[in-house]
């Protein structure tokens, strides 16, 4: 296999590690629990569960570390969630929510411990240096159950590329919200709690496919130094062929 080949499988395996940790951090499911567990707002639940590895930072460093939040919407927020529980337990709670989510979902996918193992080659290959939230979370005890443990561990490489490409985002000079309107749009804008009127951030669109292209290629680099050519393809068919599982299980 070529470097390109590695590339496609990095590319392959990332988006479907994206959406499966997606559909669990969006899921009506997922924010009920969170009403269950005490917060009156799921998505206070949800700042304070995925920022509370920060330990007990103010507002505006989580916001600072989320990047891509409307920043005092998401400062308030996590006052609110860490209120709750402390931040700490927060993260306790998610992550026990995040396998159960796998538990429930992914169960009958076919070769859950290989996705495991194969992402927890890329997690130890990854530093951590500059990516705070990820650092966090790789130091996180993983479940010991094959279900569980894949969808953690594909949480973990979700923050990985999360933080790379906030990283290269905030070098760029394309404003969060303009990269939000160039991604998905003002729905999607809006989601992230910005305020409209939106800039279409038009202008920028070369900048934001070479922050696309140099994630992409830092996320290929960890997965070249951790795995093989053939692990790469093999970690790429598992985590897509475990996505449609948990899409095919999720009620809608």
């Amino acid at each position: 296999m070529t470097e390109s080949a590695i590339a496609e499988s990095t590319r392959s395996a990332g988006a479907a590690v994206e959406k499966a940790v997606a559909t669990f951090m969006l899921h009506p499911e997922t924010f009920a629990e969170s009403i269950a567990a005490g917060y009156q707002n799921p998505l206070a639940g949800y700042v304070a569960g995925r920022g509370g590895v920060l330990g007990d930072a103010s507002g505006g460093t989580v916001a600072a570390v989320f990047a891509v939040f409307e920043p005092a919407g998401l400062a308030a927020m996590w006052d609110e969630g860490v209120a709750v529980h402390g931040a700490a337990r927060a993260t306790e709670i998610y992550w026990e929510q995040t396998a159960n989510f796998g538990r429930k979902y992914l169960a009958g996918a076919d070769g859950l411990d290989r996705i495991a193992e194969l992402g927890e080659k890329i997690i130890a290959a990854a530093p951590g240096a500059g990516l705070p939230l990820y650092a966090g979370w790789r130091a996180m005890p993983l479940a010991a159950d094959a279900p569980g443990r894949a969808l953690q561990v594909m949480f973990v490489l979700r923050e990985l590329r999360a933080a790379v490409h906030f990283n290269a985002l905030s070098l760029s000079g394309i404003a969060p919200v303009e990269a939000h309107m160039l991604n998905k749009g003002p729905e999607y804008t809006s989601m992230f709690g910005w305020p409209q009127p939106y800039p279409d951030g038009a202008d920028k669109k070369e900048r934001l496919a070479e922050v696309e292209r140099q994630t992409n290629q830092r996320m290929t680099d960890f997965v070249a130094e951790a795995l093989t050519p053939q692990e790469a393809d093999e970690f790429a068919r598992l985590s897509t062929a475990a996505l449609a599982t948990l899409v095919a299980n999720v009620p809608a």
